[in-house]
């Protein structure tokens, strides 16, 4: 994690800065990528393994860095063929003001779409990583929060 991936500089693309006015700014402007429809089942199951690596290499970081605050609360991350996420947690994400939940989020899917890239599983377009990954979360079995239906960065908890 020493070195600048191609697939942070993917992740930072979609990131924002919001403003106290709740006015967003963007920080990069990605390059476009040429857009790939689907991954194989081989290259998904792939995918996964990579994500539960950087979800692990998260976890690990937490305790010594404020900014991976919350990533031990994520108990698995599954991508899907269809450009979905879904998150399961543990119960101790309610610790987390619902400010830190919605970013611990969208930290999440932007490192689904990095890993996505640095391993070569899935070529993005500029507008993929704009639009973001629909998101679900469950907490034992239950959806608790998930992407807005037209901005997959927003999250909607349930509680």
């Amino acid at each position: 994690m020493n070195k600048v991936s191609k697939g942070l500089v993917l992740a930072l693309a979609g990131i924002t800065v919001g403003t106290s006015t709740g006015l967003s700014t963007t920080l990069f402007q990605p390059a476009t990528v040429a857009y790939a429809a689907s991954m194989s089942k081989e290259k998904n199951d792939l995918a996964n393994r990579y994500i539960a690596d950087y979800l692990g290499n998260c976890q690990q970081y937490e305790q010594n860095d404020k900014t991976f605050k919350g990533f031990t609360s994520i108990k698995d991350i599954t991508y899907t063929r269809d450009n979905k996420i879904k998150i399961d947690v543990n119960d101790d994400i309610y610790k987390l003001p619902k400010a830190r939940r919605s970013l611990l989020i969208q930290d999440l899917q932007n490192g689904v779409y990095g890993t996505l890239a640095d391993n070569d599983l899935k070529k993005l377009s500029e507008k993929d990583i704009q639009k973001g990954c629909k998101t679900t979360i469950y907490l034992n079995g239950h959806v608790i929060g998930q992407t807005a239906k037209n901005d997959n960065h927003h999250i909607i908890w349930n509680k």
